[in-house]
């Protein structure tokens, strides 16, 4: 198109590539014209007219600027019809720590604290933990899986019922402790494998349980060191898939395969006895049967860590234990009792949206919550008693959806006072997926603490800082939403005043669009909806496929944006159709 050549390319040919965007790999005829998040970025951009920059003398005319818009809306109707063909790169991986933890309790039948100890996996890829890019293996962690094999089997040989479940074929005078050894190895390795044990799996086991015999422990004892081989055997703690060398199409993951991507996905943890059973039956491969199981598996309660581990990292509350901590002789109403409170109403209404088949735009906005007394207290809603969350209807519009929650809030604030840009950040990337490009080095920061700043107020302070050339740009975008949350303090209690001056909450978008209050702002996100079921879709996909998305995903990213919308936003037929996905059930 002869007006990006002339308009966008100084800056984002394959030289430059300004903000990591490359338009001149559209001459391409592959990968690149299939990336629909790039196409969102650049409609966008020509929407507001914030490129090409207002300092560049040649601008696009109004009819090329819709003549992008309407090649951008024509591109992404021939990707939606697109067969998928690549289903990405599956890696190996490591169990990260709380699929450790999980998985130990549901093999063992003991708590799932163990990888608690373990150090914290960061994230990567879409912006998750469990990531195959960002599963290292450092020294320590080996020691750790030691020390937890020991402790897990601990905690099983101290319990007669548990360690029965072990321990089912014990040697009399028909068969051999060697055979019944081998016998109860078996068992163990296919459950904690995670498929079939063959010969090759067993040997070196029964090697070790005969190894230890030799050492003079009894059989109990012996049968212990070779289900700690197990444990810290890579087979256990990698999840792996079988190749197919020299296969030059993709091939359909085996059933096995297909009951560990599902228990994973939505457990965070091994599969159970009726993944198996239909995996051994060949089931997992009909769409129908892989759409049952995910409706059982979203009711089962281990489905909690689904709730927890994809929204607690999507929407960052999960940091309101690891790196937020408020000030509390200035926020004397935080305690770590509201702290619980305040995660817990992030996390039950997250919860409810997943697996009770809600509409996701709830997250954008809602007339209901989760609240106990405590944090009912908090939010000054009277008749609400007991420590128990039970669903509250709002009895005012201030709150509503995530962007009224406490734990959000906190998260998004700094330990003294508020902060429009964390929190205008914040809406731009973790609901929006449009993130703004970072600052400048030579920017100076504004203050984290809540010092006078010229006697104005934060908000005055926060303009003038933002009317530097250098800062327009991007501060244009993050404030506003930011600025409209302003009625929330660094904890999330609605204030009207700040420091005795009545507070300005009024925003205005890029765009034009204008709000004045909290909810006059969530109402202007709704209005942004395609970009939030963009956002939610791509990180629900890169949460199942353990990976970033990459071009070739995009047919299959606007499947499930077309699913959502067709099934009235609801949850379950998303998350379904992310499992009958064609890179969720494929390799290469």
């Amino acid at each position: 198109m002869p007006v990006l050549e002339r308009s966008c390319f100084e800056c984002h040919d394959g030289s430059v590539k300004k903000a990591d965007i490359d338009l001149e790999a559209l001459q391409d005829k592959g990968g690149t014209r299939l990336d629909v998040r790039l196409w969102g970025k650049v409609r966008e951009v020509i929407k507001l007219k914030t490129m090409p920059p207002a300092k560049k003398k040649e601008q696009p005319t109004e009819q090329e600027r819709q003549a992008i818009l309407s090649w951008i809306g024509s591109a992404e109707k021939a990707v939606l019809a697109t067969v998928p063909t690549d289903p990405g790169l599956h890696k190996a991986r490591r169990l990260n720590r709380n699929e450790y933890g999980h998985t130990m309790r549901d093999l063992l039948g003991i708590g799932d604290t163990l990888g608690e100890k373990f150090p914290r996996d960061g994230g990567g890829g879409e912006g998750f933990d469990n990531n195959a890019d960002t599963l290292f293996v450092p020294v320590l962690l080996i020691e750790k899986y030691i020390e937890a094999a020991d402790e897990g089997l601990g905690q099983v040989y101290a319990k007669p019922e548990l360690k029965a479940r072990l321990i089912e074929q014990r040697p009399d005078g028909k068969i051999t402790p060697s055979a019944a050894a081998e016998a109860d190895l078996r068992d163990f390795a296919s459950r904690a494998y995670r498929r079939p044990a063959t010969n090759a799996d067993t040997k070196p086991l029964l090697t070790v349980f005969e190894q230890a015999s030799k050492r003079g422990l009894d059989f109990d004892a012996s049968l212990r060191v070779a289900f700690k081989a197990a444990l810290t055997s890579p087979k256990f703690l990698f999840l792996q898939e079988a190749g197919h060398p020299g296969a030059k199409e993709p091939w359909v993951v085996d059933g096995y395969e297909m009951a560990s991507r599902l228990s994973y996905f939505l457990w965070s943890s091994c599969p159970d006895e009726e993944l198996y059973r239909s995996a051994r039956e060949g089931r997992l491969g009909d769409p129908a049967v892989i759409a049952q199981q995910v409706k059982r598996m979203l009711a089962d309660a281990r489905a909690a860590a689904f709730a927890k581990h994809f929204s607690g990292q999507w929407l960052r509350y999960e940091e309101l234990y690891n790196t937020v901590d408020p000030d509390r002789n200035k926020f004397k109403a935080f305690n770590d009792s509201l702290r619980q409170a305040m995660y817990d109403e992030a996390l039950t209404f997250s919860d409810a949206v997943l697996r009770q088949n809600g509409s996701v735009l709830d997250f954008l906005d809602s007339n209901y919550t989760f609240a106990n007394e405590e944090l009912a207290k908090f939010y000054g809603w009277p008749g609400i008693q007991g420590k128990e969350f039970r669903r509250v209807n709002m009895p005012d519009n201030k709150r509503g959806g995530v962007l009224g929650m406490a734990a959000i809030l906190t998260s998004t604030a700094y330990p003294q006072r508020t902060s429009p840009v964390l929190r205008g950040k914040w809406v731009l990337e973790q609901l929006l997926g449009t993130p703004a490009p970072p600052p400048p080095a030579a920017v100076a920061k504004l203050p984290e603490d809540d010092r006078k700043l010229d006697t104005l107020t934060f908000r005055q302070t926060l303009e003038k800082h933002r009317s530097k050339v250098e800062c327009m740009g991007c501060h244009s975008r993050m404030d506003p939403p930011g600025f409209g949350l302003e009625n929330f303090n660094a904890i999330g209690e609605w204030r009207d005043n700040e420091n005795g001056k009545p507070l300005d909450a009024t925003g205005v978008m890029p765009d034009g669009q204008r709000f004045v209050t909290p909810a006059e702002l969530r109402k202007v996100l709704l209005g942004e909806k395609a970009k939030f079921i963009r956002n939610f879709c791509t990180r629900l996909l890169g949460y199942a496929l353990d990976r970033g998305l990459e071009s070739y995903d995009q047919p299959t990213l606007l499947r499930l944006e077309q699913t959502l919308a067709q099934n009235g936003w609801h949850s379950e037929p998303l998350i379904v159709a992310v499992a009958q996905s064609f890179p969720f059930t494929h390799r290469k």
